[in-house]
């Protein structure tokens, strides 16, 4: 049902992962240079001097971002099949722990080749307040699925 609380723990993830996509994710701090690089979905592009695209080679973890929630969204209007949504959860959580592994695979080589240090934003910990709504959104389904098991064998 689409008022159940679930509902809402997903719906967080899709607001969040909106701002994971248009956001940007970390910042690359280049000190020697005085340079400094901006991740975000298009790439690694340098802020001051001419923001230029310096590596565009950051479509897995776009890919990622997007996915994760058009997922939810999935999830959201899969109301009436319970087992469907837990396991359409448990793969939005494992896209969630993949977009981390993306995200150290594009920074640790673009730290080493520009020199580099790395910087987080606020909007890096927006996965892992995804993942624990999607715990608490498998929590909340599980619990339904035990409700209208028992409904059944009252009848």
């Amino acid at each position: 049902m689409l008022q159940r609380i679930q509902t809402l723990y997903l719906l967080a993830i899709v607001v969040l992962s909106g701002f994971i996509i248009f956001s940007p994710i970390a910042d690359l701090i280049n000190k020697v240079d005085n340079l400094i690089y901006l991740v975000d979905f298009r790439g690694i592009s340098l802020i001051k001097p001419t923001g230029n695209v310096v590596d565009s080679a950051v479509w897995l973890l776009t890919a990622v971002s997007v996915v994760v929630p058009v997922l939810a969204l999935i999830t959201i209007f899969s109301y009436k099949n319970r087992v469907k949504q837990i396991r359409l959860t448990v793969i939005n959580m494992v896209f969630i722990i993949s977009y981390y592994f993306f995200l150290l695979l594009y920074l640790w080589p673009a730290c080493v080749r520009l020199h580099a240090d790395w910087h987080l934003r606020i909007t890096a910990l927006f996965p892992l307040i995804n993942l624990i709504l999607c715990y608490l959104a498998i929590g909340s389904i599980g619990k339904d699925e035990k409700l209208v098991k028992s409904l059944d064998r009252l009848r």
